[in-house]
């Protein structure tokens, strides 16, 4: 491991000294057109240069919002290196891989902290919602506890809406594409007094579908008929003070279950009754049931900020309520095989409380406490053949307790020593079954970072991530044990940030290792029961390389490029995963493609009169990815293609857009019926070639 660890800082250190040879200079601000605009983040909670933060960041701004129509969660990931999303069973659920990092379903919970102003997503349903009406998406990559909470193991999204305004404003954008797929969005925004400004905003969704079940009469699958709705308040009562008061709501309807069986049926199954003629190819979409699911989700939150002098106080409450539901036939043949309905509620209360002390001094902190209490009820019932089986229900509180803080330090004008910790206190309690378990962790985080020149800033960190475990829920009949352990690992990594060339080239390398025990990895079976297992040890290692260019006033080029390089060190055989031990040891960790890299290049032709032509392609290449723990599913490397082509004014747009231009098929996730219990390996599609028109007014 120690040979791993010191490639990775010494590699980077390397390559750090390579780039002095750069002729690094500052980023300008956006407003000169031939130099890249300059990028602000607030990850440590205070505003800086992105080139300034020791932290793996992708951020992306509103103009790239707009331009990559960056409208959900999967957009972002398709264009940040050693990330993806996929989506794989119904509305609402997805799985998220963040290096190696897994996404845990059913009641688990995802490997990042994922935020909306502020605000955590306290049900891993809502990381599936739709970004509308959105000014910043940042992606922080490594263990992000310390400041950003529960689940921030291998990092955090944050993701930032337009506040209001001072001045009126008003916006309006309509979408349609193939499959009847229509979307409109708008927003307003001003003042109501001069102490209180608004925004509000809203989008709607109503598509017909592009898949098809070639068991139905060819009926679509993919529909999906989408509202919600964003309201904020800020209130400005004194110079010192600020309420902001925000609501949220969400309802999404659309297709369930509809994989495609990826092999052939080994459970002997009885003809139907009349028979059914099907001349139907191997491997589609082919369930005798159209599947149904919902999400439907309300939030509100208040943010109150004041200035102390000496440091400002946040507090952030919030109240979630989450109803979601599935109703799907899960065999994938003419059969009533097996067939799922699912029912999920959850009512969700955090708190934050934060002191951030002022920007402006060598010595920089953060601390601050946090509580989060949720109630959630989940029921799995199953119809086997014909037969309803006792359904796996399972009654959940959980509560979270944290105390944490970050210190950052000028030692001199060029190095900067920051420290962090976090204290966890998870305690799930599981009603149905009688049973209780707390779970603690101390989470520290330490990072040095130089200033080579102005422009180039290099940096190591280690850090501690932690994921609390819980209970499964449990059918009657499944061999899964009833409960699974916390997760946690430690980070290494090594960095660099330039920019170079009078403004015109910014760029960010990192290599990783992750010192990984009992990594928590979801399976379900046929009884019904979502179960969670721990892997006793695993080790990934991997790197990003990030590059943004502006060789001429007209053209922007993005690249992006991530790998990863993982082991399975230690396993032992688990009852209810019927796959030996002998066969999972020494594989690669599954769910992230091995090699993932993005090309964007975007040209901009004045026509005069203050209009512009834009155009863009983007690029996107995928590598191997591993779907199971013996490494004996695969989906082969492939590439994606998206292309647009926009008249742009200051007061309107209107683009064409083309996206997987080569219809390329690839399957998004797959489960291996070995370790299921399936009649079948089961397969979610991809997404077909959709050519669209979009509108946008904005006065």
């Amino acid at each position: 491991m120690k040979d791993k660890v010191f490639f990775a800082s010494g590699a980077a250190a390397f390559v750090s000294l390579a780039l002095l040879n750069l002729p690094v200079q500052p980023v300008y601000a956006q407003g000169e057109d031939d130099v890249l605009e300059e990028i602000i983040v607030t990850s440590r909670y205070r505003a800086e240069k992105l080139s300034d933060v020791p932290d793996s960041i992708t951020a992306f701004t509103a103009a790239d919002i707009e331009r990559h129509q960056i409208d959900r969660v999967n957009r972002v990931a398709s264009l940040t290196p050693n990330l993806r999303f996929s989506d794989d069973q119904e509305v609402g659920v997805s799985t998220l891989v963040i290096r190696g990092i897994r996404q845990n379903r059913g009641t688990g919970q995802p490997p990042v902290s994922f935020r909306i102003d502020g605000v955590s997503a306290t049900n891993n349903l809502l990381t599936t919602q739709e970004l509308f009406d959105v000014e910043s998406v940042d992606v922080l990559r490594g263990p992000q506890g310390a400041l950003y909470g529960r689940n921030a193991i291998g990092g955090a999204i944050l993701i930032a809406t337009r506040q209001p305004t001072v001045t009126p404003e008003y916006g309006l954008r309509f979408r349609a594409a193939e499959g009847q797929d229509y979307t409109l969005e708008g927003s307003a925004s001003g003042p109501i007094s001069d102490t209180v400004l608004y925004r509000a905003s809203f989008r709607v969704q109503d598509r017909e579908g592009q898949l098809r079940n070639s068991y139905l009469n060819n009926e679509y699958v993919d529909y999906k008929d989408s509202t919600a709705f964003r309201g904020k308040l800020l209130f400005t009562p004194s110079d010192k003070l600020t309420i902001d008061l925000r609501g949220q709501y969400l309802d999404q309807d659309g297709g369930s279950g509809y994989f495609m069986p990826g092999s052939d049926f080994f459970l002997p199954l009885p003809p139907p009754n009349p028979p059914i003629i099907v001349d139907v190819p191997e491997y589609e979409i082919q369930s005798n049931k159209l599947g149904k699911s919902f999400v439907k989700a309300s939030e509100v939150s208040a943010k109150i900020d004041y200035d102390l002098g000496w440091a400002t106080l946040t507090s952030i409450t919030s109240f979630t309520d989450v109803d979601s539901g599935n109703d799907q036939d899960l065999d994938q043949t003419f059969v009533e095989a097996i067939d799922i309905l699912v029912i999920d509620e959850s009512e969700t209360f955090a708190q934050e409380l934060r002191l951030v002390s002022p920007d402006d001094r060598a010595l920089r902190w953060v601390a601050g406490v946090s509580y989060f209490d949720q109630d959630r009820f989940r029921s799995l019932g199953t119809t086997f053949l014909g037969n309803v089986v006792p359904p796996a229900a399972q009654d959940l509180e959980l509560a979270n307790f944290a105390v944490f803080g970050n210190l950052s330090y000028d030692i001199t004008d060029d190095l900067e020593l920051t420290l962090a910790l976090r204290w966890d206190e998870e305690t799930p309690r599981d009603l149905t079954q009688g049973r209780s378990n707390a779970f603690t962790e101390l989470q520290p985080k330490a990072s040095i970072a130089y200033s080579f020149s102005e422009g180039m800033l290099g940096y190591v960190t280690i850090g501690k991530g932690f994921r609390a475990g819980g209970f499964n829920n449990l059918a009657p009949g499944s061999n899964f044990q009833p409960g699974f352990d916390k997760e946690s690992l430690i980070s290494y990594e090594s960095g660099v940030k330039f920019n170079a060339y009078g403004g015109k080239l910014r760029g960010a390398l990192s290599l990783f290792f992750i010192d990984y025990d009992d990594q928590q990895y979801f399976l379900f079976d046929q009884t019904g029961t979502q179960a969670n297992i721990n892997v006793k040890k695993s080790e990934i290692m991997g790197g990003e390389l990030e590059l943004t260019a502006q060789p001429t006033d007209s053209f922007l080029l993005n690249f992006g490029f991530g790998f990863t390089d993982s082991e399975i060190v230690e396993y032992e055989d688990i009852p209810g995963v019927l796959v030996p031990a002998s066969e999972i040891i020494g594989k690669n960790v599954p769910g992230a493609p091995v090699v993932s890299a993005s090309l964007a290049m975007q040209h901009t032709a004045s026509l005069g009169s203050g209009m512009d032509l834009v155009s863009r392609a983007d690029f996107e290449h995928r590598g191997k990815t591993y779907w199971t723990l013996d490494n004996l599913d695969t989906q082969s490397a492939y590439n994606l293609t998206n292309l647009s082509m926009a008249l742009e004014k200051e007061r309107w747009s209107a683009r064409l857009y083309v996206n997987n231009v080569f219809d390329e098929e690839y399957i998004e996730w797959f489960f291996a019926a070995r370790f299921i219990g399936l009649p079948a390996d089961i397969a979610w599609p991809s997404k077909p070639r959709q050519a669209g028109v979009e509108f946008t007014l904005r006065y």
